[in-house]
């Protein structure tokens, strides 16, 4: 597989897009002013304990309060945790709509091989990635043995699949490393008052590039500060790879139009992801979970209704899974394939997904079908989807997607001035786009000489204002 990363830097936000095989798979933004990423450490002073959601509230120096559920407090770490405490916390989730960061005691210190866990004594973790048993006990023995050599056995490991073909040397290397960085962490923690950040999380290309390994191609910026800072931590944490650094130097297109980032965005905002059988998928995001529907569209061409929905089930699999990853959607996710009987049908569905997520860096566990036909799956969540960030709530509609319908603005406005009638004269407020329906509402009303109307473009075209006049 062909990966290349494409950066483009602006004033406010960096806009970073994957391509597998030339193909968009992940599209990420940083916002240049906001540092504050998930993985970032800091000395929090603890606001209050609320019962009811079994979590502390947590100053981190931030506009919107942190919150720490009781069951990521590490006992050893936290002890007597009251009100004006200082506390050591990690981000593991980014600020998402009105709530706050979410916040953990149980840091974790991601490296190129390795996950340190300083708080999980000698507990050694492997990623779900690695499949074969044999092999998961063999690459788990082997970081055993590297640490009993050097006497570093007390502190928790998560082993990255990254460790499967890397010498000896490197992962141990990266777990010196990462043992500095947690030692650094503890004395500047000591240091600094609450609330103050302790550790910041490296801009966006670094995470990207140890989480994929350096397995890159090519990358090309429209940024050179970007390009030598990118060149300088592959040469140190993957000396091996072998990647092309392309500055972008094309005056007459910039970046963002030439990969057609405009295009990407417009795409992503869309409910709909098409499928060149003329099938497709609707993708729709609530506050409890996202939902994906698979319709057949104009795919007929079978007569074995059965087999069509397999085949059509089976085609939208790795679209599937590409827009959960370029959309960047987490929690809960319900995915409503084409009803199907045969069971051996299903399981080979399941079974295609989880192959397909394997491209997936995300940890994502499969639930499997219900009784209904749903597939329910998980996704971690680390911050706001994609959608979320690419978009500002619709003034009309709130984000719902919809408003009410002109008929029933004219109805609701029709009641509203048969209630003031007899009283006295009136003015309407409402919106000049409606201004042909409210003539014809006054007009059956009999009243068009004695209502006053204002037209105002700032009014939402589903309200109005109706005003007595004296």
């Amino acid at each position: 597989m062909d990966r290349k990363l494409i950066i483009t830097k602006g004033i406010k936000n960096t806009f970073y897009l994957i391509l597998e095989d030339n193909i968009p798979v992940e599209f990420k933004i940083e916002d240049i002013e906001i540092s504050k990423q998930t993985g970032s450490i800091y000395k929090g002073k603890v606001l209050r304990y609320s019962q009811a959601m079994e979590a502390f509230f947590v100053d981190i120096g931030e506009d919107k309060e942190a919150f720490l559920p009781k069951k990521d407090i590490c006992e050893e770490v936290c002890k007597n945790i009251d009100k004006g405490s200082s506390i050591l916390v990690q981000v593991k989730r980014s600020p998402v709509s009105t709530k706050g960061a979410k916040l953990s005691c149980k840091i974790s210190l991601p490296g190129k091989y390795l996950v340190l866990l300083p708080q999980s004594k000698g507990k050694i973790s492997i990623s779900s990635k690695y499949e074969d048993n044999d092999e998961r006990n063999e690459i788990k023995e082997r970081i055993k043995n590297l640490l009993h050599e050097i006497n570093q056995e007390n502190f928790g490991l998560i082993i990255r699949t990254a460790a499967k073909d890397a010498p000896d040397e490197a992962i141990l290397e990266d777990f010196k490393f990462l043992i500095e960085l947690w030692n650094q962490i503890q004395k500047d923690y000591n240091k600094k008052k609450a609330p103050s950040i302790i550790y910041e999380e490296p801009f966006k290309a670094f995470a990207i590039l140890r989480d994929y390994a350096g397995s890159f191609s090519e990358i090309i910026s429209d940024d050179v500060s970007i390009l030598k800072m990118i060149k300088k931590f592959v040469s140190e944490n993957f000396p091996n790879a072998n990647i092309k650094m392309t500055p972008y130097r094309k005056r007459k297109e910039s970046l963002f139009y030439e990969y057609e980032l405009d295009k990407l965005i417009n795409k992503i905002l869309s409910p709909y992801a098409y499928l060149k059988s003329g099938s497709y998928l609707v993708i729709q995001e609530t506050e409890a979970l996202v939902v994906i529907d698979v319709n057949s569209g104009s795919c007929h061409k079978q007569k074995n209704l059965e087999e069509t929905a397999f085949r059509i089930n089976l085609e939208a699999i790795p679209e599937i899974v590409r827009q959960i990853r370029l959309r960047d959607l987490s929690g809960i996710v319900v995915i409503d394939f084409i009803d199907m009987v045969n069971q051996e049908h299903k399981e080979v569905i399941v079974e295609r997904l989880k192959e397909e997520f394997k491209k997936d860096k995300r940890p994502v566990k499969i639930k499997g079908l219900t009784q209904l036909g749903l597939l329910e799956l998980s996704r971690k969540k680390l911050e706001e989807s994609l959608i979320k960030q690419l978009s500002d709530y619709c003034q009309h509609c709130y984000g719902r997607g919809y408003i009410k319908s002109q008929d029933v603005v004219m109805f609701e406005l029709e009641k509203t001035i048969n209630k003031l009638k007899p009283f006295a004269k009136m003015k309407i407020i409402i919106n000049p786009k409606l201004s042909k329906a409210v003539d014809n509402l006054l007009e059956n009303l009999k009243l068009k000489e004695f209502v006053e109307i204002e037209y105002n473009n700032k009014m939402q075209l589903d309200k109005f204002e109706v005003e007595k006049v004296l």
